[in-house]
């Protein structure tokens, strides 16, 4: 007898549980004793157990999808027209324009200028694809760079807590030694060379670590990371603190054409990510072992020729590096670097999504499926309605963008038992959380977006003036030969409203949308008001007027009868699965609803302030609730955190 989703579930947590229990070392204790629950302005929307096909996707039929399609519009797709999109902006709203400089500092400017602000039809259509995807419970995949179409991008994440005594970075990183005054790393040191042929190697080398109080002459330099090319060897100073009281010398090998392990493309993309979206932004002063310009710590062309004595090499810089089986799996600068973990964000994908990730959904059958053909669907600019209003022009608040480093929150933890094992990027069995949302904030907190700060890392940031609360832009979505299934998941995408759910709240919600860049601090709460109109083209073009008037060829047809459509369809496919799909909805709703931002429901306005408010990081948190790793819950769940009492 085959198993309901409800058993399945029981079965996974079990896992869970025993992998949490069971196996200490795949795992990170969690310290829940904060008084506080966490405060994060974003949450997650889970991922489904099944994903709904297209209506003419035939697994295992042996036939091309693409003629599929094509027969499937040519027989079921009867309905074209457009639909007209009124949007209020709730919030301030900002669209990155062209940036421009100004007295030395930078200005980006609203999409369109301030003479003509526009709302680009490309944003409207990342906006209503990501709820198009939940609500149609689609597939969740890997980017493909070809395409430049995908969910994520599955790459390996590096660890956070180098310093930790008991991390399972130091499981990794550093051997186990009694009696002896400094940690020992279990990297090997060498020189990483590039070649005339774009390949990377590292040359194995020996390695000595040296007291700074031995060679006074160097103390000046044990405060700011950097290399010292000497003939024989070169020195590493790794920096941070004016304090170290070792450094590292690296002695050049006899000959660089032995002891070479290689560095596969991966890796080296890899690295440079980290550096570019996680080290600099932490600190400026990040060594990148592969920067041949302006920080360049390694020796270029004839110097890297004259140093390696290889005539094929065109960089060679010193590195740490671990190898297995000839190739190199990290590198870094000094004894103790950032390491990726093993498994990447793809390995954490439901076991469920991945047997069905050839499954072609009713997103790529609606919007289009990379080179197989177009989307049937096209979304217009969006135009003002009236006089615009502006804000003060004006840096904002630090952005938070994704850190998917913080395991607690971005992968599935065992949120019924606090002080269970967390689940990291290497542990087995974790799923990732699904899809990011950011929560609607009150109008109160969303109008201090300014920055009041003017620190120097405020440099980094610009200026921008964005839209005020209470403009309306209008737009129109096209639709060309959609069936009525798919229609009728377009028009529930634009009409969430008319959603019956009943899985956790009677509460009737008020559905807004999130558009444009400054989420995180409340920008962008935007309301959606929607009319269909079906062109009928044997009405249209068969008679030239109608009375006094063209002949526009308009029908009129409730969207319930297309939403009834696709729910119709959605329930017949999904069966014992469909639980699963209205929870996902329950969670994509109450992350939407306007009301809560409001204090309308359980949660204050002033409670709501906090909650939505990125939390400090590290000991400027009297609770520190990133140090001790504080579990985020499921919407639901974050509301009754956050509850009245």
């Amino acid at each position: 007898m085959a198993k309901t989703q409800a058993e399945k579930k029981k079965e996974s947590q079990a896992r869970m549980a025993k992998n949490n229990g069971g196996n200490q070392s795949n795992g990170s204790k969690a310290r829940q004793d904060s008084t506080k629950p966490v405060s994060v302005p974003y949450n997650f929307v889970s991922l489904p157990e099944q994903v709904i096909p297209a209506e003419f996707f035939e697994p295992d039929s042996g036939k091309d999808v693409k003629d599929l399609y094509k027969q499937h519009v040519l027989t079921n797709g009867k309905n074209s027209g457009y639909i007209d999109i009124n949007i209020l902006t709730q919030t301030p709203l900002f669209i990155g324009g062209n940036v421009v400089t100004k007295n030395g500092e930078e200005y980006q400017e609203f999409f369109g200028g301030n003479d003509n602000p526009i709302i680009p039809g490309s944003s409207l259509k990342s906006m209503i694809k990501q709820i198009l995807k939940i609500v149609t419970a689609s597939g969740f995949k890997a980017y493909n760079s070809e395409s430049g179409v995908g969910d994520f991008e599955d790459r390996r994440l590096f660890y956070r807590e180098v310093g930790k005594l008991s991390s399972e970075y130091r499981k990794r990183m550093v051997k186990e030694t009694t009696g002896k005054k400094r940690s020992e790393t279990k990297a090997q040191a060498g020189f990483l060379i590039k070649t005339n042929n774009h390949k990377f190697y590292i040359i194995n080398a020996k390695f000595d670590v040296l007291d700074y109080d031995e060679f006074p002459y160097l103390k000046s330099k044990r405060s700011r990371a950097g290399v010292d090319w000497e003939a024989g060897y070169v020195n590493i100073h790794t920096g941070s603190m004016s304090t170290k009281k070792s450094f590292v010398r690296i002695f050049k090998p006899n000959d660089f054409a032995v002891n070479q392990a290689k560095i596969s493309d991966k890796i080296i993309e890899n690295y440079e990510y980290d550096y570019k979206y996680n080290r600099v932004v932490a600190n400026k002063n990040a060594i990148d072992l592969l920067e041949t310009k302006k920080k360049c710590m390694g020796k270029i062309g004839d110097a890297a020729q004259k140093f390696t004595g290889r005539s094929d090499v065109t960089y060679v810089v010193p590195c740490f590096y671990i190898a297995k089986d000839g190739e190199v799996q990290n590198f870094g600068h000094g004894r103790f670097y950032r390491i990726p973990y093993d498994k990447s964000i793809g390995d954490h994908l439901p076991t469920a999504l991945k047997l069905q990730k050839n499954v072609v959904d009713l997103t790529e059958s609606i919007l289009g499926r990379s080179r197989d053909w177009a989307g049937r669907v096209s979304f217009s600019e969006a135009h003002l309605c009236n006089e615009p209003k502006w804000c003060e022009c004006s840096k904002p608040q630090p952005l938070m963008g994704p850190k998917p480093t913080s395991y607690q929150f971005y992968l599935q933890q065992d949120t019924k038992n606090p002080n269970s094992i967390l689940n990291h990027w290497d542990s087995p069995n974790a799923s990732i959380r699904g899809y990011k949302l950011y929560w609607h904030q009150p109008i109160s907190k969303a109008n201090s977006w300014k920055n009041p700060s003017n620190r120097e890392g405020d440099k980094l940031s610009k200026y921008i003036q964005p839209i005020d609360s209470g403009i309306t832009f209008k737009s129109r979505i096209y639709f060309d030969n959609l069936s009525d299934i798919e229609l009728g998941a377009l028009l529930l995408t634009l009409n969430l409203d008319r959603l019956e759910l009943n899985t956790v709240s009677n509460e009737k919600k008020s559905i807004s949308y999130k558009l444009g860049k400054g989420k995180s601090i409340g920008l962008g709460s935007i309301k959606l008001n929607s009319s269909l109109h079906i062109l009928d083209r044997d009405k249209r073009y068969y008679t030239l007027f109608d009375n006094d008037a063209w002949q526009l060829g308009e029908i009129e047809i409730s969207k319930d009868t297309f939403i009834n459509a696709f729910l119709k369809y959605r329930d017949d496919i999904l069966g014992e699965n469909l639980l699963d799909h209205n929870e996902m909805l329950e969670e994509l709703v109450t992350m939407m609803d306007w009301n809560i931002a409001n204090g309308i429901n359980e949660v204050s306005t002033s409670k709501w302030t906090e909650a939505v408010t990125m939390m400090p990081v590290g000991k400027a948190d009297p609770y520190q609730r990133f140090i001790k790793r504080v579990k985020l819950g499921t919407p639901s769940e974050f509301l009754k955190a956050w509850s009245k009492k």
